[in-house]
């Protein structure tokens, strides 16, 4: 039945399920009843049977002819309303009366005669007593089978379609996102499993929606990404070649600045697919947390002066095993981010803690993070820029490539806390075996 409707498939089991259960029921019914007329009547006819035996055997032995010993019979048969013989020993009939109507299931009973009265025997052959009881409860049993496959099929398809319908519905959403309409969505029935499985449906929906709009956008920044500094050194070069501005040390800075700029947002690029490749090769050594805290501020000093900036770093010392490069890197890239988004005579700080897993909290003072923009910080090419008020910086993949590199080294990456006095991003790190 594979390929065909729930519906259908319920149907057809329910009612297989009753035609099992009123045949076994009918074939146990039809066998008590038969025992139970033959335990109640049998007795009745047997004793019926011996005095018809005796009458006649007298008969018989008194040598009374044949038509009275016909007549008695007869008399006896219809007593009996079945019909009654003599046979002799060698089973041929001698005398007989009565008569059954045809295609009557009978019940013969069988007595021996004295050899006195000539030997043989006397046979009733009587309707059965179980037959019209019989009859009559398999007709009700098919009459009762027969609503109750009825209603059961009618029971069926109401149930499979309440139970289906969640499923259509999820099938039909399932289409539309399909063919591109990621605003498609499922509702769930009142059963657990369609409910789990619809919210399980909205969840990818969800994921797929965000993910399509972090496409377009990160298909529009790029682009600016990569227009901007590109229009500027070819706007450099070209007035340099047309003579409107002299080709001297300042110029040339200025175009190997926009040069720069456009190496960084592809450098960057390069960095997320390495970051994002499976398996991130890693050589993990004993990394001290709180030196390279301390060598990725100085690295960014200048961004620091730049943005005029100040940083600190505090805490516990603490050693993991980790690939040193990497972790100064998504290190590094969480500490500008702080910068970007810290104002003038702002601060970063770096917090190195101890415990179960080793953190650093890196807290900016900034504007915070808008909480609808929460679940996508960490998501290629996504920035807040627009919520947390700073104008547009860095490429939009710096945090992306953080968390992976975190992931890499078995820690993990996230925003603690978020508000109008900044931002804390917490970077989590097994801790060193101490053996």
């Amino acid at each position: 039945m594979r390929g065909r409707p729930l519906a259908v498939r319920l149907a057809a089991l329910l009612a297989g399920v009753v035609i099992v259960v009123l045949t076994l029921a009918g074939v146990v019914v039809n066998r008590a009843a038969s025992r139970s007329l033959d335990e109640t009547l049998g007795p009745r006819e047997e004793q019926r049977l011996d005095l018809a035996a005796a009458v006649v055997e007298d008969a018989l032995e008194r040598g009374v002819g044949r038509g009275r010993i016909r007549a008695l019979l007869h008399r006896i048969a219809t007593e009996s309303r079945g019909r009654i013989r003599v046979v002799d020993a060698d089973g041929s009939v001698l005398l007989e009366a009565g008569h059954l109507p045809p295609n009557v299931e009978t019940d013969t009973l069988s007595t021996d005669l004295s050899v006195d009265s000539g030997g043989g025997a006397l046979e009733i052959e009587l309707p059965s007593a179980a037959a019209p009881f019989v009859r009559a409860f398999n007709n009700a049993l098919l009459l009762t089978g027969i609503v109750a496959v009825a209603t059961l099929l009618v029971a069926a398809a109401v149930v499979a379609n309440r139970l289906t319908r969640p499923l259509r519905e999820i099938a039909l959403a399932a289409r539309r996102l399909g063919g591109g309409d990621l605003t498609a969505r499922a509702q769930g029935g009142s059963d657990t499993e369609s409910t789990e499985l619809a919210t399980a449906f909205n969840g990818m929906a969800e994921r797929l929606e965000r993910s399509e709009t972090l496409r377009r956008r990160a298909a529009s920044d790029l682009a600016h990404d990569l227009a901007t500094p590109a229009t500027v050194l070819e706007s450099q070069i070209q007035a340099m070649v047309d003579g409107v501005v002299p080709a001297d040390a300042s110029q040339l800075e200025k175009a190997r600045a926009a040069a720069a700029s456009l190496s960084s947002v592809v450098g960057q690029l390069g960095e997320l697919t390495q970051a994002e490749a499976a398996p991130l090769q890693r050589q993990p050594e004993p990394i001290a947390l709180t030196g390279l805290a301390r060598d990725v501020v100085a690295a960014l000093d200048g961004m620091l002066r730049e943005r005029q900036v100040s940083a600190s770093v505090t805490g516990t010392e603490v050693t993991v095993m980790a690939d040193g490069g990497q972790i100064a890197r998504a290190l590094q890239n969480v500490f500008a981010n702080a910068i970007q988004h810290s104002p003038a005579a702002g601060e970063v700080r770096i917090v190195v803690a101890d415990g179960p897993v080793a953190t650093l909290r890196v807290t900016d003072t900034g504007a915070g993070i808008e909480p609808a923009d929460l679940p996508y910080v960490f998501e290629r090419f996504y920035r807040a820029d627009r919520s947390r008020g700073g104008p547009r910086s860095g490429s939009g993949i710096g945090l992306t490539v953080a968390r992976e590199l975190i992931g890499a080294n078995g820690g993990s990456i996230e925003v603690e806390a978020t508000g109008p006095d900044g931002t804390t991003f917490v970077l989590r790190l097994p801790s060193a075996d101490p053996a």
